[in-house]
This record gives structure tokens, sequence and C-alpha cells, in this order.
């Protein structure tokens, strides 16, 4: 199909971020090789042909210059099903990302039933969503239910900088889940909270360890101390 004739439209171009590392290596390629013609696009044949899986290798060829490419046309029973599938393809591929697991569970989440949607506060199993539905959105994606339940906890409980860290990959959700909990002292929850925060604090000792001399370090801790006291 001619690549000026091949649209993109949300959620499906939004849903995965688009890496320019992959995208210039799939450039020199194309560029060598031409289009893999084992990997074409896939579009959604009664919907205006729009992509569904290929973003990626769509941005690529056209960085190169292609004017022709292999494409695949699926019907879709609904935008439900296309996203599903969608979903599949990346997660045959790889793990997925806290950032895109939450950003798939949210958009999945707005094509459900309203009365399977009801929410009822935090909990293990938030969101008034049952195990079942739980467990088959963490099969498609790949990952544990409690994780799906948890993320759920997140998006509907969270203050709005905590799901911006985890939309934006600077939060695991694992993290955000216990940071709006507010877990007992003790409990499993503040014990991998702990964790998580400790590695943060080693990780900080060890950069200070390699480009600070040992002048240096007593200045940084005479003005840590300093910052407290005030």
């Amino acid at each position: 199909m001619f690549t000026g004739d091949i649209k993109t439209a949300s959620p499906f171009r939004d849903l995965f971020p688009i890496s320019d590392k992959i995208v210039k290596e799939l450039y020199w390629d194309m560029q060598k090789n031409g289009f893999d013609e084992s990997k074409p696009i896939v579009l959604w044949k009664s919907h205006d042909s729009i992509v569904i899986d290929g973003h990626t290798r769509l941005r690529a060829a056209n960085k190169a210059g292609l004017l022709q490419i292999p494409v695949v046309l699926k019907d879709f029973a609904d935008e439900k099903a296309a996203l599903e599938y969608a979903i599949k393809c990346q997660r045959n591929r790889r793990n997925l990302t806290d950032r895109e697991i939450i950003k798939c569970i949210a958009e999945l989440d707005k094509r459900k039933d309203k009365n399977a949607n009801l929410r009822q506060g935090i909990s293990e199993a938030p969101c008034g969503v049952s195990g079942k539905t739980a467990s088959e959105t963490a099969a498609l994606l790949g990952i544990n239910h409690r994780k799906v339940e948890r993320a759920r906890t997140v998006m509907d409980n969270a203050p709005e900088e905590i799901k911006e860290a985890v939309k934006t990959g600077q939060m695991t959700i694992n993290l955000a889940y216990n940071k709006t909990v507010k877990p007992q002292k003790g409990s499993k929850e503040s014990l991998e909270l702990a964790a998580e925060e400790i590695e943060k604090i080693d990780k900080v000792f060890e950069i200070i360890k390699e480009r600070l001399n040992e002048n240096q370090v007593r200045e940084l801790i005479k003005r840590l101390v300093k910052e407290i006291c005030h």
C-alpha cells in the first residue's frame, strides 16, 4: 500500500511510545534491505484502514522514503477487540513496562461495561472489579492479576503527582500503590516500599563513592547536616 494512504488514530497510535533508537535501527535496515515483508503493518479494514499494529515500522518506512509497504487488512468486532489485538502484538514481542501497563489498563477499562467498573475505594481488589476480570486483563498483558488490581487502585485513588510519575515512567506501579494505600509499619507492602527506597539510596551512595573524593564527601555531609538542622 502507498504509505501516504495509511492513517493513524488514537488510542492505537498513543498506546505505546515509539523509541527513536528502534526507529533509527529500522531506518538503516530498510535503507539496506527494504521493508521486511514478513512483518506487515496491520490495518483495521472497516475503519478507514487505520494502523492497529506497526506504528514504529511505519515511521521508519516514512523516514527511509519508502512509498510502498506491505500491509494486512483485518476485521475487528469493535474498538475493544482491536485494542486487545494491538496489546497482544506488543506483549508477544517483549515485556511491557509499568508505564505501558497502566496506559493499557486505563484504555481497556474505558471500554468495559459501566456496571463492571463501579468504584468502591481502596482494597486489594479495587474498583469493584472481580478477580476474574483482573485475571483476564492480566493474561492479556502478560502480568500477575495483583499488578492489575494495584494499577487500578493507583488510577482511582492516588494523588495526581503519583499517577503522573507512573505514566511518565518515573515510578513503578508497586511503589505508587504502596504510597497510595500508606501501608502499616511491618506489613508486606511497607517492607516492599522500604526496599525500593533503600535501593534508591544505595544507588546515590554508589554515585557519591565513584565521583567524589574524601574532602568533597565531608563538605557534602556538612551541607546536608546544615540543611536538616534548618
